[in-house]
């Protein structure tokens, strides 16, 4: 069953219980008011013919006894009829005090007439009140089922209004999934500040999706670019290595050029793992970690690395803070390898400090000026010479801790800073 059809019958029921309730109510006031005008012409043509029976005479009791065309009476004497006018005498001779009994309302008393007890029954022909009713009856019903119909029909159109836009969104949307998302958006019809609104979210879903998969082949496109050179000297050692003539010395220059191309890979593997965990929506698990022996672990295997540098380090004890240690790890190594990487004097400089604000790590070495872009919306757009990937890495590792990459370059000096700020 469509939505339409759902808020169709939503309205056949809501305003048809309320036209059926208006309706039954209408005609039971009409009956209980049409029943109450007949008790009151009953009570007052039942005193009539009291009265006239009564005060009358004896011989002038049957010829003043007069009668509308509905109405009639009948007495009786030790339950015996002595009178009666368009009645039965048997049919109401066991009814006492009011009601109504077949097709007639009737009314009854016991009177004392000259030492004598009377019954007087007074009756009122309930046919044409019956027709009445169930004629208004029968124009309610008519009635009921034309509003109804009225309703449906206003509510159909309004439905499929309302409705509109949103079977126009999902026959847009099926068809850009037909044909392509490259450009496409959703037009729909105002309807309502709920249909902009859709509109408007359908839309940045659709710029976004659009966005992932244009940063999906750009990352395609940067992977096969990375891994082009590594593997083009792997192969060239390799075939080398093939070669009758290739010396003992020479061949392991070349294993040693492979295994260096073999970590470049594995660290290459290793950035694009942590760049699309960390640029996911989802968490990241965060504990409590010691920063300052994880600085200090991380500076002791890049000088293994890096032995042939000198290394500055400042270090502040027992400085605890919340993060993934893995993540952080990463960051550490990144920002050091490059560090020791393009020093111009071959010394690096590691700072890890606290006051009364929080703590912040600083990682700085001599060299030229870099490009560092800001923004890092558009750090994908310009790469950073000698930086690359590795720094896409850390920032965004960083950006899901909550934290950021400052860098300036002052007499000199590449500094890169992490400020982290005490957790209120």
């Amino acid at each position: 069953m469509t939505v339409k059809s759902k808020i169709t019958l939503l309205y056949l029921f809501t305003y048809g219980s309320i036209v059926v309730s208006l309706g039954l109510t209408v005609f039971f006031v009409l009956r209980n008011l049409e029943m109450r005008r007949i008790d009151n012409l009953l009570i007052s043509f039942h005193n009539d013919i009291v009265n006239t029976y009564k005060y009358a005479g004896e011989e002038n009791r049957l010829l003043t006894l007069a009668g509308d065309e509905d109405l009639g009476f009948a007495i009786y004497t030790d339950e015996v009829p002595i009178a009666s006018f368009r009645a039965e005498p048997e049919f109401f001779k066991a009814v006492t005090g009011s009601g109504t009994k077949g097709d007639y309302r009737f009314r009854s008393s016991f009177e004392i007439i000259e030492g004598k007890e009377e019954k007087f029954v007074t009756f009122y022909d309930l046919d044409e009140s019956q027709k009445y009713l169930r004629f208004v009856f029968v124009t309610i019903v008519i009635f009921s089922l034309l509003t109804l119909l009225i309703v449906s029909v206003v509510g159909m159109v309004f439905t499929r209004k309302l409705i509109n836009p949103f079977e126009e969104a999902g026959n847009q949307l099926e068809r850009i999934s037909r044909n392509g998302l490259k450009n496409s958006r959703v037009e729909l019809r105002k309807t309502g500040e709920e249909v902009s609104k859709l509109e408007r979210e359908i839309n940045k879903s659709l710029i976004r999706i659009e966005q992932l998969i244009e940063e999906a082949k750009q990352m395609s496109s940067k992977i096969a670019h990375e891994l082009r050179t590594p593997l083009a000297v792997m192969k060239t050692n390799l075939q080398l290595s093939l070669t009758k003539d290739f010396s003992e010395d020479t061949m392991r220059e070349a294993l040693k050029s492979t295994l260096g191309e073999v970590d470049k890979l594995i660290r290459l593997s290793e950035d694009y793992l942590l760049l699309s965990r960390t640029e996911s929506s989802l968490p990241i698990e965060k504990n409590l970690i010691n920063f300052s022996q994880l600085l200090l672990q991380t500076t002791e295997k890049i000088l293994m690395i890096h032995s042939d540098k000198d290394l500055e380090i400042d270090i502040a004890p027992d400085i605890v803070i919340r993060g993934s240690g893995y993540m952080l790890e990463h960051v550490i190594i990144n920002l050091l390898d490059n560090a020791c990487r393009y020093t111009t004097d071959g010394s690096v400089e590691v700072k890890l400090i606290s006051d009364e604000h929080g703590s912040f790590l600083s990682i700085s070495n001599m060299g030229k000026a870099i490009d560092f872009v800001q923004n890092e919306e558009l750090e994908e757009a310009k790469q950073i010479k000698g930086y690359g990937l590795g720094l896409r890495v850390v920032r965004s590792i960083l950006r899901a801790h909550g934290l950021k990459l400052e860098y300036t370059h002052l007499d000199g000096k590449n500094i890169f800073v992490i400020d982290f700020p005490f957790e209120e």
